[in-house]
């Protein structure tokens, strides 16, 4: 009996043993597999039995060392504080470096003959960097793989990306990192100086135009004036004009009547006495004469505002139409793309996925790149490293209390178009031509454009 009991305690061990052992090898052929997936790893308990791949960051990277070159034009600090310093944080095996410049196709080519070539680039996929110049390439599979999250996105952000895939096909190039958002700066020391009441969250054109005719006077020998518009075509930005047909290239926005709404807004703004500087005397806003009460400019201007000392600002919501209230003007947010012949894409791809990541976003709305996911935290922490040691509290949440308006759908003779209406907004403040004349000479200089654009192809 003593030796029947022995037996079976013996076999039972050695059933266990082999158990165990059977898990272990189990565990580490996932461990091995899942190297082929990013931002995937197996997860061992603390019995040394494996569990099935547990999803990781999908930013993760344990690759080679390598130094990854980025393409954005931004001077050496800020590039520093918003991205070198994190990301060689984060992943120690990767170095940043930066190439501040323009990807027009002239400087890429003289980029490429010195045997330089970006592994990141940051920009909308235009269609000469995917044709011609074979640059940028989808990045879809990186983001199936891996299981990014695409739903922490601020609505229409990604469906605007997709729409502006030159090739039709509604793919992305990149992940978006940096939002477009404009926000209305203000000197209260000038609103002080006239008594009048600050400008708040949700004012329309009319109101600001009217708050702004009031502003612009001369006092104590300094022409103040009330409202400059950077650029000048803000307002038709938020109403999201088609320029020409997708498919025949026809012009389209010439009797879109809402371009005409935004021109008469215009001829309303051009028409304030001395509200336009024609004089050789400059203006300024955080600088020289400090004789601008309002400024609507890009949101990241913050950063540099607060470093002007004693200069005493704050900002609110960008002036909306009245029929289209809480409806901002949008550029589309500012993706970082992955380079087709980068030969680091893995090392890329974990980058500008962390950038876009909820903890990525968060450190970049810190240092004053608006953010282009959902997150309360990451809109009131927008600037916090520039505001830190002020007293002064910020209002540094307005860009973000409204709604971007849609991108209209792609069209290929539309590249130039946004750029186009900027300089053509910015010529009518000092033309003469009414508003009617205006628009249809527009049409007509912009179906050249279209022409030159048919004779490429």
């Amino acid at each position: 009996m003593k030796i029947k009991k022995w037996y079976l305690l013996g076999l039972m061990l050695f059933l266990s043993m082999t158990l165990i052992f059977g898990c272990s090898s189990d565990t580490a052929g996932e461990k091995d597999n899942s190297k082929e997936v990013p931002g995937k790893k197996a997860e061992d308990t603390e019995g040394g039995s494996g569990e099935e791949n547990t999803p990781l960051d999908p930013w993760a990277y344990d690759g080679d060392p390598v130094t990854l070159k980025m393409m954005i034009w931004i001077d050496d600090e800020t590039f520093r504080i918003r991205y070198k310093d994190k990301i060689e944080e984060i992943f120690p095996e990767i170095t940043l470096e930066l190439i501040s410049g323009g990807d027009s196709e002239e400087q890429l080519q003289e980029l490429f003959a010195k045997g330089i070539m970006p592994d990141i680039h940051i920009g909308k996929p235009r269609a000469d960097l995917v044709k011609p110049l074979d640059f940028l390439e989808p990045i879809d599979d990186y983001i199936e793989r891996s299981g990014f999250d695409l739903s922490i996105f601020q609505e229409g952000i990604v469906e605007n990306l997709r729409a502006s895939d030159p090739t039709g096909e509604g793919h992305l190039y990149g992940l978006p990192v940096e939002n477009s958002v404009r926000t209305l700066f203000y000197n209260k020391d000038i609103f002080d100086l006239f008594g009048e009441p600050y400008p708040e969250d949700g004012m329309t054109w009319d109101e600001v135009l009217e708050l702004a005719s009031r502003l612009t006077q001369e006092r104590n020998g300094v022409q103040y004036r009330g409202l400059a518009l950077d650029p000048v075509h803000t307002p038709f930005m938020q109403l999201s004009v088609p320029g020409t047909d997708p498919k025949t290239g026809e012009i389209l926005f010439v009797n879109d009547p809402n371009t005409k709404k935004s021109f008469d807004l215009l001829d309303k703004y051009r028409n304030v006495p001395n509200i336009i500087n024609t004089s050789d005397t400059p203006d300024g806003f955080h600088d020289g004469p400090r004789n601008i009460a309002m400024s609507i400019l890009n949101a990241p201007w913050f950063e540099l505002l607060a470093r002007e000392e004693g200069f005493n600002f704050d900002m609110t919501t960008v002036p909306t139409w009245e029929d289209l209230p809480d409806i901002a003007p949008t550029w589309g947010a500012l993706p970082l793309n992955i380079t087709k012949h980068s030969k680091h894409k893995d090392a890329a791809w974990s980058v500008i996925a962390y950038l876009a990541s909820e903890e990525g976003q968060i450190h970049l709305s810190q240092a004053g790149s608006p953010p282009v996911i959902e997150n309360q935290t990451a809109f009131e922490q927008f600037t916090a490293n520039s505001i830190k040691d002020r007293d002064q509290p910020f209002h540094a949440t307005a860009p973000f209390k409204q709604s971007l308006a849609p991108l209209p759908p792609y069209s290929k003779y539309d590249e130039q178009f946004e750029p186009f209406m900027s300089t053509k907004a910015k010529e009518f403040l000092t033309s003469d031509q009414d508003v009617v004349t205006y628009i249809r000479e527009m049409g007509e200089e912009y179906a050249a454009v279209v022409e030159e654009i048919k004779a490429q192809e």
